[in-house]
């Protein structure tokens, strides 16, 4: 999983690449116009769940989509540089 940061970095690369600077720009413009109300939606999907549907779809997630070895690399780092704190 990346960061914030590094997954603005790619997907702006990304965007850059395929459509060019200024088709990229105004795709992220477009797209931040057109965002719609994310609390609601999240609403939508979790209102009616109960916990337990909760953990096995998190869990499902999780499962389906591990994370890279990088991160776990990272994450690893910093519990260790943390636990000696």
């Amino acid at each position: 999983m990346y960061t914030e940061s590094e997954l603005r970095m790619i997907g702006m690369k990304c965007l850059s690449d395929r459509l060019g600077p200024v088709d990229a720009e105004r795709f992220i413009v477009s797209m931040n116009r057109n965002a719609g109300d994310y609390t609601l939606a999240r609403r939508e999907v979790f209102d009616n769940m109960s916990i337990d549907e909760f953990r096995k779809s998190s869990r499902e997630y999780m499962d389906s989509h591990p994370l890279p070895p990088e991160t776990v690399a990272r994450i690893e780092a910093f519990k260790a540089q943390n636990d000696q704190n």
